[in-house]
């Protein structure tokens, strides 16, 4: 294995890596806060900070924001650092996207990971709405222009990726897409903003968020599976729901998950799609905390152990 290391600029390292190259290549990136937006187009790399705390990769562009010629950026050109190569990893650091204020911002993605056998151990991955894309898109858009971006004519084929020990952190469909993966020991902390937390008191909000968005592929068996998670959060009781399917046939598997108690009783919501409501597939398996008691929506389901095991981690790998 060739190791690098980072002295000014961390495209640069990347950059100067062949795409056709030999064996893996491992780039330390050292500690400090790199203001720095990261594409990676160059397979089997191990990207590693210092520490989670140390290493901060970190940009501010958002979907608000309005281009010379007069279009926006969107949500898939907001992203801070982008994946789009095979056997990608990134350790111990800090993804982040810093433009805040949703209202204002609108979609902040921090993070898109359109890579097969991407991997993300000991990283917090951070932002307000859209955190994290987890790729393919979407086979078809709903209005015209929405997935202009880097990605919006790429073959739209199954990606499978894994995220082991990491935080995620975001308030509206924080963790959303078409592909495979399975989050192992994570902590999923959902935020807002004042004003928002305001009138949700005053009841003129119904939730403060969602945290997932899944738009599975129709004829795929796995979407994103969340074993023995954190869902953490200090949002009032009660305010924030599990998921909500982007696409009719989204789907989400929670298994043993300690859930805070501002998760929402009905855990899951339909988006007010009929189709969705029918062809989703949200379920549970032993959750626990104040987060798991009370009546789930109708259309959610209750594993038993024996289909639990059906998305195991063996089983997702062996997919």
């Amino acid at each position: 294995m060739i190791t690098l290391r980072v002295l000014d600029s961390i495209q640069r390292t990347i950059n100067s890596i062949p795409k056709d190259h030999v064996g893996t290549v491992r780039i330390i990136i050292p500690k400090g806060v790199h203001k720095e937006r990261v594409d990676i187009e160059v397979p089997r790399l191990i990207i590693e900070g210092e520490g989670m705390e140390e290493t901060v990769i970190r940009e501010n562009y958002h979907a608000s924001e309005i281009f010379s010629d007069g279009t926006r950026r969107g949500t898939f050109r907001s992203y801070t650092m982008r994946i789009d190569a095979e056997d990608v990893e990134i350790r111990n650091l800090t993804v982040e996207n810093s433009s805040g204020d949703r209202k204002r911002a609108e979609q902040s993605m921090a993070l898109y990971a359109d890579g097969e056998g991407f991997r993300a151990v000991n990283c917090r991955i951070m932002s307000e709405q859209d955190t994290l894309f987890i790729g393919p898109l979407p086979k078809k858009e709903i209005h015209p222009g929405g997935f202009q971006g880097p990605g919006e004519l790429k073959e739209r084929k199954m990606l499978h990726q894994f995220y082991k020990d990491c935080e995620i952190i975001g308030d509206v469909d924080f963790i959303f897409g078409s592909g495979a993966a399975y989050f192992e020991n994570c902590m999923i902390r959902s935020i807002s903003e004042e004003n928002f937390i305001e009138e949700f008191r005053k009841g003129n909000a119904e939730n403060l968020g969602y945290v997932c968005a899944p738009s599975t592929y129709q004829d795929e068996r796995i979407g994103f599976v969340f074993d023995s998670c954190d869902f953490v959060s200090n949002l009032p009781k009660r305010s924030v729901y599990l998921a909500r399917p982007w696409r009719d046939y989204g789907k989400c598997v929670f298994l043993n998950c300690n859930l805070g108690e501002h998760i929402k009783e009905e855990g899951f919501h339909d988006w007010n799609k009929e189709n969705a409501r029918k062809n989703c597939f949200f379920a549970e398996y032993r959750s626990k905390g104040p987060g798991a008691e009370g009546k789930r929506a109708d259309f959610a389901k209750r594993l038993s152990e024996e289909e639990a095991a059906e998305f195991s981690k063996s089983s997702f790998l062996n997919q």
